[in-house]
């Protein structure tokens, strides 16, 4: 299993939508498509979380051109965390899950640290 992940982002000039593949996503994720896939079948609004996790974070992106020519987003290339605390997704995710369980709940709204 592979990442193929679509987001957002917004540039001095524009917002775009770009995909973030294997590489850059497991940045970004903090594990394989393999285990993610595996920890949100077992906590299912985890996927809708990471819009969550990630929303308002900034990063600085290498973009490069599709080369499929069919294709319509721009590629990442690689990714930086411009801010020094930010956990990869799952490990936010696990965190989050683990709290809200001991609590008896399952929140997509409460992930502060």
């Amino acid at each position: 299993m592979s990442f193929g992940e679509s987001m957002s982002i917004a540039t001095d000039a524009s917002v775009k939508t770009v995909i973030c593949f294997d590489r850059a996503a497991t940045v970004l994720f903090g594990c394989s498509a393999d285990e993610f896939f595996h920890f949100t079948k077992l906590n299912p609004l985890a996927a809708s979380m990471v819009n969550q996790v990630f929303d308002g974070e900034m990063l600085r992106m290498t973009l490069t051109r599709p080369q499929n020519r069919n294709a319509q987003h721009m590629r990442v290339a690689s990714v930086v965390p411009l801010r020094s605390g930010v956990q990869p997704a799952i490990v936010t995710l696990r965190q989050i899950c683990t709290k809200n369980a001991s609590l008896g709940n399952f929140s997509t709204t409460n992930h502060s640290s």
